[in-house]
């Protein structure tokens, strides 16, 4: 039996009504055509679902048994529609993202402690991936977006450039003299290198500025974390290339002292990274928003 839903709806509203005239006043239908309704669904069903008497109308043993599979899908609507409104009113939802180790210390959880307290009932899934297995969640579906850097090539993607950062080498205190400027080449020759493993984005745009200034590297250290970079560099074991944004207290402190290697490496931005055939969810939106502002 294929019923249109209204027809429940109105079956349910006279069962607990239990009067055809208060039941079409609720539904803002006249009263014949809360009986046309009640009769159809009757018919269709081969089962009387209601007796008459003078005070209104009363379930019959089917109608009841009936009523309460109705009452129970009633109920789950009923909670679907409070739902809809609390996602609506971005009181409930669930971001699902993807980021990098150092993107997500260094600025994800700074813009998620603030956007936790503005919207507690939003839950945030994280996946801390590469950039390369962030995109191919994106691809798949898996995640909502992803936080990375660019440039690259994002033509089959949405891109929302959020911040610029900024690539810059850098030394412990001492272990090359302070504010001295140095060539490409005689940094190099004369100093140990160390940078992240190969394969990572950010390697691969340092990798490039070095291609583009025809520079050949062997870097003495190569390890998977920006963090062990930057403390290798604390305690002399050579130059490294770290992002100027997230080492702003050691640069004060003078714990890391930034070489002014020239010429620079161009900047980059950070970026949500979402997909082209795929709508973000509210939730997504507002952090997206959120971020934005």
């Amino acid at each position: 039996m294929n019923m249109d839903l209204e027809l429940y709806r109105i079956f349910y509203t006279v069962a607990c009504c239990k009067n055809i005239s208060q039941a079409a006043d609720i539904l803002y239908i006249s009263q014949p055509a809360v009986s046309k309704s009640i009769k159809k669904l009757e018919s269709a069903a081969g089962i009387t679902l209601f007796s008459r008497n003078s005070r209104g109308v009363k379930l019959t043993e089917e109608g009841n048994i009936f009523f309460e599979y109705i009452d129970k899908a009633m109920q789950e609507i009923h909670t679907g529609e409070k739902i809809l409104s609390k996602l609506k009113k971005r009181e409930q939802g669930i971001i699902k993202l993807g980021v990098s180790t150092t993107l997500c210390q260094y600025f994800l959880i700074p813009k998620l402690k603030q956007f936790i307290s503005r919207y507690p009932d939003i839950q945030i899934k994280i996946i801390n991936k590469t950039t390369f297995d962030t995109l191919k969640l994106v691809d798949e579906g898996e995640i909502d977006f992803g936080i990375i850097s660019y440039p690259f090539d994002c033509s089959d993607y949405n891109f929302i450039e959020l911040d610029t950062i900024q690539d810059i080498f850098v030394a412990g205190k001492g272990y090359i003299k302070e504010g001295e400027i140095i060539s490409l080449n005689e940094a190099f020759q004369k100093y140990n290198l160390m940078l992240l493993e190969p394969g990572n984005i950010t390697r691969k745009y340092i990798d490039k500025y070095f291609c583009d200034n025809n520079i050949i590297i062997k870097p003495e250290i190569e390890i998977s974390s920006m963090d062990f970079l930057i403390e290798f560099a604390k305690i002399g074991l050579g130059i490294t290339v770290v992002i100027k944004n997230f080492i702003e207290k050691e640069l004060e402190t003078g714990e890391l002292i930034e070489i002014p290697i020239k010429p620079a490496i161009p900047e980059r931005t950070i970026g949500i990274v979402s997909h082209k055939k795929l709508p973000l969810s509210i939730a997504a939106q507002t952090f997206v928003d959120f971020c934005l502002k």
